[in-house]
């Protein structure tokens, strides 16, 4: 392991120096970064919105709480592309030495524009559709935010697309007129682009890039290996910051479907027709996105560096319920070389090990009710125990176990640097 360390320090990490020094990675990166207030703070009212324990879940019904509780994780995480479009535009701008506020403003207009204004009903609804603001519209508000802060950068350095007023002008009212003539250069543009899709048969820049990703994957079945592949390919995509709600969303009807169709079966005690598939789709996230809970245990016990102790403390909590946005974005897991290789290859190690368990007769139930029924916050090491018994909780820990293992040498490397940079 230490030679591994050591072969880490020497190739990956200048590598990782390298990329962290690319202003569209760092933007990206630094754009996420600064949502983390946002996703740990609502992470808290996010477990008691949809808390594991149904007494205490329908207690806070009764009191009339959930819905206020359920008001601040749609403010927040689940408009979580809202913020994306304006912070990185503002980070890409500031890193070019321009003004990242009005980078960042028409980055979040330009977001609003492309996006659907209408709720369809049969009386249709001048609105804002709240889906597109969150998992299905961040990878629109990441490549847009780039491009128009692109945009506005290299339009900015034309000094005849910018108005200068006498210098008697308060300084507030002249930064606001300067970048007129480029607003209206970008709006022109992005006018443009969304006349386009109005007249193609996607509609929308959203629907269009979600069904460029998720479509190839509408006809592959569910089989154990693709569900582990879709798994794997959405953390890919986490790593670059790109929510996997929109892939995981083509396989999650699949999922179902089989729990739908593995029920008469259950109750009649007979052999489960889609176990294989149930027990893969159970294990090829452990305990969130990445198998990411092993890291945070490590983190809290094994780190020298005071930044990487503190963060863990923090976010220690969410990611027992398995929400991890605050180590995927604070740690960060996004964009990280480092952090790839173990982040990407615990689905496959987590669903293999399920895998394997069902191959050789070590778990042999599967109460699919139970798993239609479970809270995503509740803690999959219970939620396990509850869906296939004790050996559902067996599994978890070997799996928890082998990614600990997984994640040591790459942590020790992240956590070397980090206390040397504290100490100088």
């Amino acid at each position: 392991m230490k030679n591994f360390q050591k072969w880490l320090e020497k190739y990956l990490v200048p590598f990782s120096n390298k990329l962290g020094q690319n202003k569209v990675l760092q933007s990206i990166s630094s754009g996420m970064v600064m949502t983390l207030p946002v996703t740990i703070g609502a992470s808290v009212f996010s477990i008691f919105a949809s808390f594991p324990i149904k007494p205490v879940a329908d207690w806070f019904a009764k009191v009339g709480i959930t819905p206020s509780m359920s008001a601040i994780v749609n403010g927040t995480m689940n408009i979580l592309a809202v913020f994306i479009a304006f912070t990185i535009a503002y980070n890409y701008a500031k890193s070019c030495k321009q003004n990242g506020i009005v980078a960042g403003l028409f980055g979040l207009a330009s977001f609003f524009v492309l996006m659907p204004q209408t709720v369809p009903g049969k009386k249709p609804v001048n609105a804002f559709q709240m889906t597109y603001m969150g998992s299905e519209g961040i990878i629109v508000a990441i490549i847009l935010s780039i491009l128009i802060g692109v945009f506005y950068v290299k339009l900015s350095k034309n000094k005849k697309l910018t108005i200068k007023l006498p210098d008697s002008v308060p300084s507030m009212v002249s930064s606001s007129i300067e970048p007129l003539i480029i607003g209206i250069i970008i709006f022109i543009t992005v006018f443009i682009v969304r006349a386009i899709f109005d007249f193609s048969q996607f509609k929308n820049v959203f629907d269009f890039v979600n069904k460029l990703i998720t479509t190839p994957l509408l006809h592959v079945g569910g089989s154990p290996l693709t569900l582990i592949l879709v798994f794997a390919l959405s953390n890919v995509l986490f790593t670059f910051g790109i929510h996997p709600a929109a892939i995981e969303s083509v396989v999650i009807p699949l999922v179902i479907s089989m729990m739908v169709g593995s029920t008469p079966a259950f109750q009649a005690g007979k052999t489960i027709p889609y176990l294989s598939n149930l027990v893969v789709f159970a294990f090829s996230n452990n305990d969130a996105a990445g198998a990411t809970l092993s890291l945070v245990i490590m983190g809290l016990f094994l780190s020298k560096s005071k930044r990487y102790k503190e963060f863990f403390k923090v976010s220690a909590l969410p990611n027992l319920f398995n929400i991890n946005e605050p180590i995927i974005f604070g740690m960060p897991i996004v964009l990280n070389p480092l952090m790839f290789i173990p982040f990407v290859l615990s689905t496959f190690i987590s669903g293999g090990i399920g895998l394997l368990a069902v191959k050789i007769g070590f778990i042999t139930n599967y109460n699919p009710s139970l798993g239609m029924g479970m809270p995503w916050t509740m803690p999959k090491i219970i939620a396990d125990t509850m869906i296939m018994g004790w050996q559902g909780a067996v599994v978890w820990l070997i799996n928890f176990l082998l990614m600990f293992v997984i994640y040591l040498p790459f942590f020790r490397v992240a956590d070397k640097q980090a206390f040397e940079e504290e100490n100088k």
